[in-house]
């Protein structure tokens, strides 16, 4: 069950994922391709030795902002995880509201705790998120 949830977390990221790579991938210049070529690397020295090292800001960016957004996630656990057992973080807030009455300290604590985490992971990761961002923006 949490295997499933985790192939349709995968496929929602992909929408965001491919063309940030794509337009990282496409600012590296040919040139380098090419000299590696030359000296006699083959596709996956090329790959794992020249590009994949080169392509630490994006993927450094798509890991942090896509593990907050699945973090974040309520509807599909809701949805895709049904039980009491099965509950995310994010579901949590339920088990202290009810029809007459709202335990608003319990709530806002909890709410709190959420919170903290996704911040954390952002302070920590600005630099790279910010460099990964605008690195595949600018055509030159």
């Amino acid at each position: 069950m949490l295997s499933g949830l985790i192939l349709i977390e995968i496929a929602y990221s992909l929408s965001f994922s491919v063309p940030l790579f794509r337009a990282f991938i496409a600012t590296i210049p040919r040139e380098l391709d090419e000299a590696a070529i030359l000296e006699g690397a083959g596709p996956f020295t090329l790959f794992f030795r020249i590009v994949l090292p080169l392509l630490k800001p994006v993927a450094v960016t798509v890991i942090v902002l896509q593990s907050v957004a699945i973090f974040n996630d309520f509807t599909n656990p809701r949805y895709y995880l049904p039980g009491a057992k099965n509950a995310t973080v994010q579901l949590t807030p339920f088990n202290f509201q009810s029809m007459f009455n709202t335990s608003y300290n319990l709530l806002f604590m909890n709410i709190l705790l959420i919170t903290i985490r996704p911040l954390i992971m952002f302070l920590f990761f600005n630099r790279q998120i910010v460099e990964g961002m605008t690195a595949g923006a600018v055509k030159g």
